[in-house]
């Protein structure tokens, strides 16, 4: 038994034993489902090419991770790289952000823009849904041509029941200035939006960069340990090949609504019934590889049309060469789905929409069918995390509740959040902070108590697009 059990060896996981060990604490365990650490930040060799699951890219927002990152992956093992996105509409490539390159597009297009920032809705104060916000923020027009059709694309879900706590650091704002210079020059904003810039692994795709943390830390990490069941009385974790595991402390990047739904709690906490209510997405990742080389100069495209299933296609080699053998290339293309009780139908359906969007992407850059090498097609059952209004009111209320039990559930999944690579770092390093505080101040295992959620009626159901 070890005082701090860590389930996932993400890079969420990975960082919090990496900051145990800092802090010379070693009384951790750590169990990983899959056969690989990483989580769905990894990649695969299939056929020569590397492909991630969809793209992992390394940005740097403060001096410790900036520093921390660097270590793991030193200069020579690492390429910088410039953004060079676009936004694909009315058949043109738009520089990213759309918010602030207009030129190039149809008069009418810009006009709506710009007229619907200058008549922007002030008025509402505090906007409720994603909706609202974007109007209050951005006007009619630009949420009409890019916010609202990508989103919709992206998320599956209904804007206006979505809350815009999520926008953050994700949706670059913009002003006037801005959209009136981005009609003098069509250069992509080079400083706006987290992603300008990035680093990316000079080979091994972004597994590279998992490896080199893993190799970091001391502890192991036992692999293709999936939990079954967590008992919060008894203080064990359970997995599908027999093993208990008892703890102190539970560490678990296990996407939350699995996670409650595994959980035998005592009855006088609600915490597995309200599984159901979390939300998300998932996402078909597509990956192709095909001749000549250096087929694109591009890094990734934004696709908000609806002619198009797919909402995204990058460039794998464009990250890195060695992605792709001598004399190819490679794209990747992303489509969501919100999961449907009709499991067969399901299935059937996204085969469908999985060919008709490769066929689609061929078509679109003029990629001939005979020059495809090869195929690789990626799941990912939890994708993009739904803010919705349910998620608003009780998130918070389930943390404290898992944490009054001595449990953290942390990272991009854990806590049900959108967040980048650097906040995975972050998110194991301040986990690790708190659980130490309350060693030293003796509240190393709190009491048992219970929090209300609110649950909605069943036939109370959120109404999804």
């Amino acid at each position: 038994m070890a005082k701090v059990v860590i389930l996932g060896a993400g890079l969420t996981g990975l960082s919090a034993a990496y900051h145990f060990e800092k802090k010379r604490f070693y009384d951790i365990k750590i169990f990983e489902k899959e056969s690989v650490c990483g989580g769905l930040c990894r990649s695969i060799k299939h056929d020569g090419f590397t492909f991630d699951f969809t793209g992992h890219l390394i940005h740097c927002k403060d001096t410790y991770s900036k520093n921390l990152i660097e270590k793991i992956l030193p200069s020579e093992t690492r390429n910088k790289i410039g953004r060079n996105s676009f936004v694909f509409t009315h058949n043109k490539f738009v520089p990213y952000p759309f918010q602030m390159n207009l030129l190039g597009l149809p008069d009418q297009i810009i006009a709506e823009c710009i007229c619907g920032f200058a008549k922007r809705k002030h008025q509402i104060k505090n906007p409720e849904n994603f909706y609202q916000w974007a109007l209050k923020y951005f006007g009619a027009g630009i949420a009409k041509h890019f916010l609202f059709p990508y989103n919709d694309k992206i998320l599956k879900f209904n804007l206006k029941k979505i809350h815009p706590s999520w926008t953050g650091n994700f949706v670059p704002k913009t002003t006037i200035k801005d959209l009136f210079e981005g009609l003098r020059d069509s250069k992509t904003k080079d400083t706006v939006g987290y992603n300008h810039h990035f680093y990316y692994p000079k080979k091994g795709g972004i597994q590279f960069f998992i490896d080199n943390f893993r190799k970091q830390i001391k502890s192991k990490v036992d692999k293709n340990y999936v939990a079954k069941k967590i008992n919060f009385r008894e203080k064990t974790v359970i997995f599908e090949n027999g093993h208990k595991e008892n703890f102190e402390i539970l560490i678990t990047t296990i996407p939350l609504n699995n996670f409650l739904k595994m959980s035998i709690e005592p009855s006088n906490l609600n915490l597995k019934k309200v599984h159901s209510k979390l939300f998300c997405n998932s996402v078909i990742n597509f990956n192709v590889g095909f001749k000549p080389e250096n087929f694109s100069d591009k890094h990734w495209i934004y696709i908000p049309e609806k002619k198009y299933d797919f909402y995204r296609i990058g460039f794998w080699n464009n990250f890195s060469q060695n992605m792709a053998p001598k004399n190819c290339s490679s794209f990747y293309g992303e489509l969501s789905y919100l999961k449907r009780d009709n499991k067969k139908l399901e299935i059937k359906n996204l085969r469908t929409q999985t060919e008709k969007s490769i066929d689609q992407i061929c078509d679109f850059l003029k990629i001939k069918k005979s020059s495809i090498v090869t195929q690789k097609i990626l799941h990912l059952p939890n994708a993009y995390v739904i803010y919705d209004l349910w998620r608003e009111k009780n998130l918070n209320k389930i943390h404290r509740t898992l944490n009054q039990n001595s449990i953290y559930s942390v990272g991009r999944y854990g806590e049900w959040k959108y967040s980048s690579m650097q906040d995975a770092i972050i998110d194991g390093k301040n986990v690790v902070e708190t659980i130490l505080k309350l060693k030293e101040t003796k509240k190393f295992i709190p009491a048992i108590k219970q929090i209300d959620y609110v649950i909605p009626k069943e036939k109370e159901k959120i109404k999804q697009i």
